[in-house]
């Protein structure tokens, strides 16, 4: 492979390493033998099957990560996409210059194809592709059309109740930033059935100016596209969960608008008129069933924001999901050292795998990483005995490889890093039975809903409606945090609307509100679906109900999907894993 058309002489030199050095890592890391850039483990060291990977150029920012985060998810540097066959040779899968730039393989259940995102020219947007496993049969999966139109010119936005406005509406406009949209992180739901994070839903996030991602669906043969979240910041990296047939994927877990006792509406923008409270701004993992369940937190712990923060998940057979961590929990506008950790559903203490040792607070010299050049970790995947295989940087150079680690992470071993590139999203090619997925029959969001969430016509019927239910809003299932009861106490519905005029990309109506019955029970209909919306609860006089840790207030947005009742317990965090039952 030719990597000088990916890398300039600069980023090759920087690349390179002596072998002292490469010993002195190996000693450091209680790694059995040194490894750096054209290291390959030897055939009889590792059993394995044939991994799918991508070996690709370095970004010229320090610390950038190709295809992690959202400021580098779609950066096109230039890559190929790779294969090590069980015999252990490593073979480039497409034949060289047919596409510029590849990502995120994801290897068929059939085990004799690749789904991956592919890009043509550095300047071209990614979309999906698929081919054999032997290069042959090359196809394009998503194309060039959003999946439904664009409102007109002259259709509005809606100006509602949080801005003071009314009924006033803005010209619609598409930004021209916006007009692109990319389509990255394919998995497969069944043999014929794929899943993939895209920016088709035009929409700006609202801690960084970048397009927001979602899901979508898209049979093999590129029909049946539509989309199935609604997150209002990002959704990306699903996987198929295989205990529940669902996806587990990462959420940007942010709320620009917060709660205000100085404002009527009850909510600001301001930082400075907003109540004081902790603020909340990672990825965290999320998972959605079919037939309008979900979402619900996935796996971690809530000891830390650290041990709930995750993104690109791998579940495992035995129920834990592993997942890459950072020490910037946003990710944006870059990750940090990263790390790959194991995350429990039962809410038990997240355990590290590799990588760096990220300090809670970043004042501690002696657990920090700030001082020292830390190894990073990322983009984990699990081998059929229950191994870790991900991309690891032991000398904080900027180097990923392949390497394999015990599933404590106690041993680390290197499998294979090439010269000047760096090899990522590696995934074992393993044949699997998997049933028609019950998300073949999963209709999605509209054309004609899609058109009205850009309109910001929350009342049109395209939209369709969920309902909310809250069993107790004071129960706290053990966690700290709940609201203590009061008489007169309401729950308000905001959603955040498109309104590309404005800074953070959205501006917040007050959908409804709703009153807190006597024992904390809540239960509202006719809620608009697919719409992202966060909830506060509020005193008789409209001002936000305080609590032990701050304003009763959702520091992330969610969405109901139509027709699900949406059912929950408690008003802290974590509550979406507690068990609802019912009140006698």
């Amino acid at each position: 492979m030719d990597i000088r058309r990916f890398a300039p002489a600069s980023l090759l030199a920087a690349a390179l390493c002596t072998a002292a050095a490469l010993c002195t890592a190996a000693v450091l890391l209680a790694v059995a033998r040194p490894v750096g850039p054209g290291y390959v483990a030897r055939r009889s060291e590792l059993a394995l099957p044939p991994i799918a990977f991508v070996s690709r150029a370095p970004l010229a920012e320090r610390g950038a990560i190709p295809g992690l985060g959202p400021h580098h998810r779609a950066a096109v540097p230039g890559g190929r996409l790779m294969l090590r066959d069980a015999d252990g040779a490593t073979r480039p899968v497409l034949r060289d210059r047919v596409l510029w730039d590849c990502a995120d393989p994801a290897p068929a259940p059939d085990g004799k194809r690749i789904a991956f995102a592919g890009t043509v020219h550095p300047d071209s947007a990614w979309r999906i592709w698929i081919v054999g496993l032997d290069g042959k049969g090359l196809v394009r999966v998503t194309g060039d059309a959003r999946g439904f139109e664009l409102p007109r010119a002259d259709a509005g936005l809606a100006q509602g109740p949080a801005d003071g406005g009314g009924t006033r509406a803005a010209p619609f406009h598409v930004p021209a930033e916006l007009e692109r949209f990319d389509d990255l992180d394919p998995c497969w739901l069944d043999d014929h059935l794929l899943c993939f994070a895209s920016t088709r839903f035009p929409q700006r996030a609202q801690y960084a100016d970048v397009p927001v991602t979602n899901l979508y669906l898209v049979r093999d043969d590129g029909t049946g596209l539509r989309r199935i979240s609604s997150e209002r910041n990002g959704a990306e990296e699903p996987a198929l969960d295989p205990r529940t047939g669902g996806i587990i994927y990462a959420r940007w877990w942010f709320n620009r608008w917060r709660a205000s006792a100085s404002d009527p509406r009850g909510i600001s923008e301001d930082p400075a008129r907003a109540l004081p409270r902790d603020s909340i701004n990672a990825w965290q993992l999320v998972l959605i069933h079919p037939h309008a369940r979900g979402p619900k937190l996935a796996a971690g712990s809530f000891g830390s924001r650290l041990d709930a923060m995750g993104t690109q998940p791998a579940p495992t057979a035995g129920g834990s999901v592993l997942a890459t961590y950072a020490l910037n929990l946003g990710l944006w506008p870059r990750p940090g050292p990263t790390g790959v950790h194991r995350l429990y559903r039962d809410g038990r203490a997240t355990r590290r795998v590799a990588g760096a040792i990220v300090p809670e607070r970043g004042t501690d010299p002696y657990r920090s990483t700030l001082g020292l050049a830390a190894p990073s970790a990322c983009a984990p995947a699990v081998l059929p005995d229950g191994r870790v295989l991900m991309s690891y940087d032991p000398g904080a150079r900027g180097d990923f490889g392949l390497w394999i680690a015990s599933r404590d992470g106690a041993r680390l071993a290197p499998l294979l890093d090439l010269p000047g590139t760096l090899e990522l999203d590696a995934a074992p090619v393993v044949r699997r039975a998997l049933p028609r997925s019950a998300w073949e029959d999963e209709p999605g969001v509209s054309p004609a809903a899609e058109q009205a969430i850009l309109r910001g016509d929350v009342r049109d019927p395209a939209l369709q409606t969920f309902t909310f239910e809250c069993a107790d809003v004071f129960a706290s299932g053990g966690a700290s945090g709940a609201p203590t009861p009061e008489p007169g106490l309401r729950l308000k519905f905001f959603a955040a609307l498109p309104r590309f005029d404005r800074a953070g990309g959205d501006t917040a109506v007050l959908i409804r509100e709703v009153p807190v019955g006597p024992r904390g029970a809540i239960r509202a209909g006719g809620l608009p679906a697919g719409v992202p919306m966060f909830e506060q609860l509020a005193r008789a006089d409209g001002t936000p109900l305080l609590t032990a840790h701050g304003p009763a207030h959702v520091p992330g947005l969610n969405a109901g999907s139509p027709g699900a009742v949406t059912r929950c317990i408690g008003c802290h965090a974590g509550h979406s894993r507690l068990p609802v039952i019912a009140r006698r």
